[in-house]
Formats: C-alpha cells, structure tokens, sequence
C-alpha cells in the first residue's frame, strides 16, 4: 500500500515538473515572417508577422499580429518587441526573411550572422528583397489572400518547386556568400496593384546588392545557373519562323570548361543542353515536318544570344553570379588564387556559350 502511495506521489511530481515547459499555442507568437528595412543612424527597421490564433474562433480562422520598431540588430529588435504583446516570441517557424532594397545595398551580412547563430532558425528559410520597404510589403492586406505573410510563403515556394526562379533561402545565399569563387543572389519581389508579384533576381557582391536582373531574364539565367528538370519558359523573336513559342516540361543540363587562352588569360565555355514541350508556337514553320530543325536552331541561337547579353550585365556590375570563378580556382594553386582579384578579372573574361536545343514534342496537333 505504501509502495502504490509513493510511486503515486512521485508520478504527480514528474508530471507538475513536465507542466512547467508546457507551450500553449494561444501564449506562443510563432514569427512567421520577418521583414528588415534601412533606418536612420546606421539601424535597422524589423517588422514581423506572428499567426494570432483567436482563442473563442468556433471556425478556426486566424489573423496576424503586426510589430515594428526601430533598432541596431534583429536581437534588440526581438527584445523590444517581446515587450509589446502578450505572447512569447520565438523564432522556429520563420519561414521567410525579407530585406528592403536599401538595406540590401548596404549589406545585410551583419544582420543575417544573428541568424545563423540561432540553432531555432531553419537553413532553408527563404529570403527576398523587396522593391521598396519590406515592411511596407507584409503589413498590408490582400483582398484575396487572407493572410499576407502565408501568401507570400507559399508564393516563393511555390516558383521554387517549379524551378521557375533559382532557390534563394538562408542556406544558398550563406554558401554563396563564403565561397570566393561565386557570388550570392535573391529573388526579388514587389506590391502589383492588390498583389504581390517576383519581379526579378537579385545580384550580389559580397553581402551587398548590386543590380537586378530583370524577370524576362530570369529563366535564361536560371539555364546558366543550374540544371534544371522541370519548368516553362517563352520567347518572342522577329524572325518570321519564330514570332513566339512556349515551351514546358523544360530539362536542361549545364558543363562549364575553362581553360587558357592563347595570351595566357583563361576563358570560359558554358554548355547548355536543352529540351522541352512545345505549348504554344506563332510562326510559319511546320512543327510537323523536317523545318522543326529550323526552329530548334533558331531557339538555340535565342538562347545563346540573350544569355550573352545576361552575362555581360554580370561582367559589367563584377558580380560572378554563376559561379565561374569556382572553375578558375580549380586550375591555380592557392597561392595565385589568392593574388587574383577575381571580380576584376571575371569583368574581363571571354565567355562563350553554346546551346543545342531539342524540341521532344509539339503537341497532339499537325499542321
């Protein structure tokens, strides 16, 4: 009997002892997204957006709760804002970091090691930069998105996983950031009208944003960037045999060769194999017949033309967004990789690029 009375007694204790890191959902704010903008005095905006679950909600709809304020680091920031709202704040359901464009010129290493730090906070966090204020951007109301901070999430995520845009998350951008044969990116997004859209890549030297490339290039860039094993993309031309053509279930596969010129500079060639479904095609050619080899020429040269033109901006604003200076490296020691000022060498390149592209099918329809 006393045994029973004693394990009894020491079954309560456990249980008051496992109460105290007990978590209700009601009392957690689980930041959602995290918004940073350039502030005066060399600080920080943070705004961020926590998911507030209505306790007496019978339909089980929730709501965000919306904190700013003006700080020197998203620690200070986090620590001033747990000080406004009844809830505890955590970190380990961020889903997407997003910078303003003046912040991002400025740099925003120094904010995301605080990240990094944080055992809490996911590598494949997604990250944006937003054309404007980023806080601007989270604290508005959508009329057909209930939630702006879910609707952004699910947007990125959602071109990520059809490898219509490179994947710009915590993990990419730090692994970019470290190399010194590479250069880190970010998708970029702004407010259309009652929408948010992506409106483009995001080119980095160092941590600090230098350009962008607009989205009509995003997709070749993304050919030279990677390769890829799904997606869509569409081109327009003045040639009579390819006034517009669009294509999806697009593969690609990318080789990079680098080696010395005659002069003793290095070159670089960028190979791409390309294939995809014909979806949609303006032109006076017959898909159906032996001219098909002349579009797939004309599609090649395309691609060959603007991917050149993309890798000129590159050369131009010194930012090595494709990695070349990875295949560089790999042909010196490291001791003349370490005299190399690669940006200023990586302006000066040769870069050729060369496409063979394959149309796998056009469609149920002959012509």
């Amino acid at each position: 009997m006393h045994r029973r009375l004693f394990l009894a007694a020491t079954l309560c204790l456990i249980l008051a002892g496992c109460n105290q890191d007990q978590r209700i959902l009601e009392r957690i704010g689980y930041i959602e997204t995290a918004a940073f903008d350039a502030a005066p005095q060399d600080k920080i905006k943070a705004t961020i957006s926590m998911p507030l679950v209505t306790q007496f909600a019978r339909d089980g709809k929730t709501t965000d709760e919306l904190l700013e304020t003006i700080s020197t680091s998203p620690k200070d920031a986090k620590a001033a804002l747990s000080l406004r709202t009844s809830r505890i704040i955590v970190s380990g359901q961020i889903r997407t970091f997003m910078y303003g464009e003046a912040l991002a010129r400025q740099g925003i290493w120094k904010d995301m090691d605080t990240f990094l730090r944080d055992p809490s906070i996911s590598f494949r966090t997604a990250m944006a930069v937003v054309e404007g204020e980023a806080g601007a951007i989270i604290s508005q109301e959508y009329p057909r998105h209930t939630k702006t901070a879910n609707y952004i999430n699910k947007l990125l995520q959602k071109e990520f996983n059809k490898q219509s845009v490179p994947r710009t998350a915590l993990y990419q951008f730090t692994r970019d950031y470290y190399d010194d044969g590479m250069d880190p990116i970010a998708i970029m997004v702004k407010e259309q009208k009652k929408d948010i859209t992506i409106s483009g890549i995001a080119t980095f030297r160092d941590d600090k944003m230098i350009d962008k490339l607009p989205w009509k290039d995003v997709y070749l860039f993304s050919l030279l960037y990677q390769d890829l094993s799904q997606g869509e993309f569409s081109l327009t031309s003045e040639d009579p045999n390819l006034k517009a053509i669009s294509f999806r279930a697009v593969r690609s596969k990318r080789r990079i060769k680098v080696s010395k010129g005659p002069s003793g500079e290095y070159e670089a060639d960028i190979y791409l194999k390309v294939e995809g479904g014909v979806e949609e095609y303006f032109g006076q050619a017959k898909l159906s017949t032996d001219e098909r080899a002349k579009v797939e020429k004309l599609v090649s040269e395309h691609i060959v033309m603007e991917s050149l033109r993309i890798i000129k901006t590159l050369q131009q604003n010194r930012t090595d967004s494709l990695g070349l200076g990875k295949y560089v490296r790999n042909k010196m020691s490291y001791e003349e990789w370490k005299r190399t000022d690669w940006h200023e060498q990586f302006s000066q390149m040769p870069i050729r690029v060369h496409c063979s592209f394959y149309m796998k099918n056009f469609g149920t329809y002959f012509d």
